[in-house]
């Protein structure tokens, strides 16, 4: 998705003369919608083509109903998002068709790429980080929260570290707001790896990547990357935590301060669109198949 903010085209093309196209081969299929109320999108700069539920597509966000639902044209329109990956976009179209069993399905397709190999899961890495930011720009609160989830378990089932490239991505390609959460959870991926002090295992082939003094090179070269990591730390050594056990790919299955997993892992919502309005409550994804629980001393 990059970091621009989301830029439609609107091709001249009848959508009559276009046909259902499968996601990326690297992830399940979606099962096709009511063929009577669809509407095409074209994805990515090869214009990959989607049909989507139309209704459902403009009942999901008011940027899709103002520009296929335009009062001047009759004829059906189609939409073009150039910037978009066909991957991420995939996943989208899943949870526009089927919200209530989204995490199943991503949960299902992460163990399918795991099984094909790491190329495969670093797709769906990539697809599932630009779904995030994606929804993030769509203010889709709790598509960003599923996808957050997703990505802190693809990295805990890997035992993967945040790679550089992924820390500058997130600092110099993307928008600072829609890409809040994922800079949050990166800077404690990456104080934890430093903290912990072993090789880096990285969610690609690079080993050039792996020795752990790039990120001191991106302290000096990243200002906001650096800033938010002293304010973590900050943080961590206010709060008493040991950043060595720390653990961002960890949720622990309450937000209580009182409960000890917060020494080991993360609060399940801290990383979560309605972080501050949930507070010390329960996540409202509670139930979702994906919480990782923390051991406790007996």
């Amino acid at each position: 998705m990059g970091g621009s903010s989301l830029r439609p085209s609107m091709p001249s093309r009848p959508v009559s003369s276009i046909s259902q196209v499968s996601l990326n081969k690297a992830l399940p299929p979606t099962p096709g919608p009511d063929a009577s109320d669809l509407t095409t999108l074209l994805i990515g700069p090869k214009k990959r083509r989607f049909k989507v539920n139309h209704t459902l597509l403009c009942e999901v966000s008011p940027f899709f109903q103002e520009r296929l639902e335009d009062p001047f044209h009759s004829q059906t329109v189609s939409l073009w998002l150039p910037s978009e990956s066909p991957a991420m976009f995939g996943l989208f179209v899943e949870w526009v068709h089927s919200p209530e069993t989204f995490r199943d399905y991503l949960d299902n397709a992460i163990d399918s790429a795991f099984k094909k190999g790491e190329q495969t899961s670093l797709d769906i890495h990539w697809a599932i980080i630009h779904l995030h930011l994606f929804a993030s720009q769509l203010s889709l609160g709790y598509l960003q929260d599923a996808s957050m989830d997703a990505l802190q378990d693809l990295y805990l089932k890997y035992d993967w570290d945040v790679p550089p490239k992924l820390v500058v991505y997130l600092y110099t390609e993307c928008e600072a707001e829609p890409a809040t959460r994922l800079r949050r959870w990166a800077v404690a991926m990456v104080a934890f790896c430093l903290a912990v002090g072993s090789q880096l295992k990285l969610p690609d082939q690079d080993s050039t990547s792996l020795d752990p003094n790039q990120f001191y090179a991106l302290f000096q070269s990243l200002s906001e990357f650096s800033a938010d990591y002293a304010q973590h730390m900050e943080c961590m050594r206010s709060s008493g935590y040991d950043v060595q056990l720390k653990n961002p790919q960890l949720r622990i299955p309450e937000n209580e301060e009182n409960n000890d997993g917060r020494f080991f892992g993360f609060r399940e919502c801290s990383f979560h669109s309605h972080k501050s309005e949930v507070g010390e409550g329960p996540c409202p994804l509670a139930g979702q198949p994906a919480k990782i629980p923390v051991l406790k001393e007996q």
